[in-house]
């Protein structure tokens, strides 16, 4: 291609680059050097970590290309990134990572005012070129103008990024609370506390695995909140995101804000496998420069609703980021599994949505809570949650109720949790009369759920309390705590008509 007459070119530069602003502003740029030049490719890039570089824009005379990013070992913008412009011939013997075709390669550095180079403009011929003053003036100014222009990118990007860290300490801030308040008697949530409590003392990875609504992200933060890492931040990247592509680009800046702290990368199993490479790089890229050059400290927690193990053996999901971050793995059951938990997540529900709502409940019906442990939730906890709270705001007595129909599910699930109350309703009644208290904390408000839950298990194991067959087993207690709350909720096998 023929150069455009500079006289000529610079009329319609000035016009066009005065109406490009910030990213929009590269490809224009990137169009015009290589229209003045007179080049077959022209690029506008930017510094990356662990000595790469990320292109912002790249043109060719028939059409603009994709960007990418490349390691600048072997290629003539190494030179350019010790702050020397570079005009020189490029064949397959001495840079063999040039475009096919290119015979001659210009480039110029992107300069901050302190000197650092930020990125850099390049240029590949099909030719030999000798480059005149006037063209290496213009190409310098286009220089400036690019570093400035790339100065105010980095700033939004700052800024957004700090803005993301203020709206995560804010949902630090919220959740807090919830990390402190995680409530549950089951056995399964006591291995689950047991875990978080091993693993806060460590700086090893951490996948945390379940159902979507299980509590992932707050296992993640009891996590955090539990370590030495506290004071350091917590950052969430949603890996659903469609802005994803985006944070990975800014990844290194994220790296910087969270060092000392944990980045969690929740739904990591939702990434594809084009941006699950592009994450291994970047956690690559972010270790070796922490290793080699004091880079930020961060410990890396993931969650996911797949088998990422399964995932792997399938070859969907790649195996060196499942090993970077599976080091050690935190598994929660579904609500279904364990739902001696529910009664304490509706006292706690009840509790903190009451007060936000200027509401004072007094009690929670107890067949409301014999129903709602009785249906399967499917989306886990967080449903739990948000069908309590729904119902705290239809509702205005002082007694909560929820009836089956105001449960989401199924018709045929419906009518199976009907039909179930109705037996209750002759069969155990007598054990479930009365209300629950709220403010009863001797006995956490819930006595009488605990009653009628201890009582189906007895019944089920002919009220055997010790062995792999017992109730006690079953509920998660020594047999002498069995016992001790048996006694305490006076139960015994005398006065229960359903003793087999």
């Amino acid at each position: 291609m023929a150069a455009v007459p500079p006289g000529e070119q610079l009329e319609l530069l000035a016009a066009s680059l005065a109406r490009a602003r910030g990213e929009d502003f590269f490809p224009v740029l990137a169009e015009h050097l290589g229209a003045i030049l007179g080049a077959r490719e022209a690029s506008v890039c930017e510094a990356a970590p662990a000595r790469r570089a990320r292109t912002l824009a790249v043109w060719r005379p028939t059409g603009p290309l994709s960007n990418f990013e490349y390691d600048l070992a072997g290629t003539p913008c190494a030179r350019v990134y010790d702050g020397q412009q570079v005009l020189v011939a490029v064949d397959e013997q001495n840079y063999p990572g040039a475009p096919q075709g290119s015979h001659t390669y210009f480039g110029l550095p992107l300069a901050a005012k302190d000197g650092a180079v930020l990125g850099h403009l390049c240029a590949w011929f099909d030719h030999a070129v000798e480059l005149s003053s006037l063209q290496r003036a213009v190409s310098s100014v286009l220089a400036d103008r690019a570093a400035a222009e790339l100065r105010l990118v980095h700033v939004k990007r700052e800024r957004a990024v700090l803005r993301a860290q203020k709206r995560q300490l804010r949902a630090e801030i919220d959740a807090l609370h919830d990390v402190q308040s995680m409530v549950g008697q089951s056995v399964a949530h006591r291995r689950i506390l047991e875990e978080i409590r091993r693993l806060a003392i460590t700086s090893a990875s951490v996948l945390v695995s379940g159902e979507p609504g299980t509590g992932k992200e707050l296992v993640a933060r009891a996590i955090h909140a539990a370590s030495p890492r506290a004071p350091r931040p917590f950052t969430r990247l949603d890996c659903t995101s469609l802005g994803i592509d985006a944070e990975l680009g800014t990844l290194a800046q994220i790296a910087g804000l969270t060092s000392g702290g944990t980045l969690f990368l929740d739904e990591v199993g939702a990434l594809s496998s084009d941006m699950q490479a592009r994450l291994e790089y970047a956690l690559a890229a972010a270790g070796a420069e922490r290793r080699e050059a004091g880079g930020p400290d961060i410990r890396l927690i993931a969650a996911s609703n797949r088998d990422l193990a399964l995932a792997v053996r399938e070859g969907e999901f790649r195996e060196d980021l499942y090993r970077r971050f599976a080091t050690f793995l935190i598994d929660i059951p579904p609500l279904r599994t364990r739902i001696e938990d529910i009664p304490p997540l509706v006292q706690l529900c009840v509790q903190k949505h009451a007060r936000k709502l200027g509401r004072r409940i007094d009690h929670v019906d107890p067949d409301t809570l014999a129903g709602l442990m009785r249906y399967s939730w499917p989306g886990n906890v967080r449903e739990l949650m948000h069908l309590v709270e729904r119902a705290l705001v239809a509702q205005h007595a002082p007694v909560l109720k929820i009836s089956v129909d105001f449960i989401v599910g199924s018709p045929a699930e419906r009518a199976a949790l009907i039909a179930a109350a109705a037996v209750d309703s002759t069969g155990t009644r007598n054990t479930f009369s009365g209300t629950i208290d709220l403010d009863d904390t001797l006995n956490t408000g819930l006595h009488a759920v605990q009653r009628e839950h201890i009582l189906r298990v007895l019944n089920a194991t002919r009220w055997v309390i010790e062995g792999n067959s017992g109730a006690a087993l079953r509920l998660g207690m020594k047999p002498a705590t069995l016992r001790h709350r048996m006694k305490k909720l006076g139960i015994s096998r005398a006065q229960n008509t359903q003793a087999g």
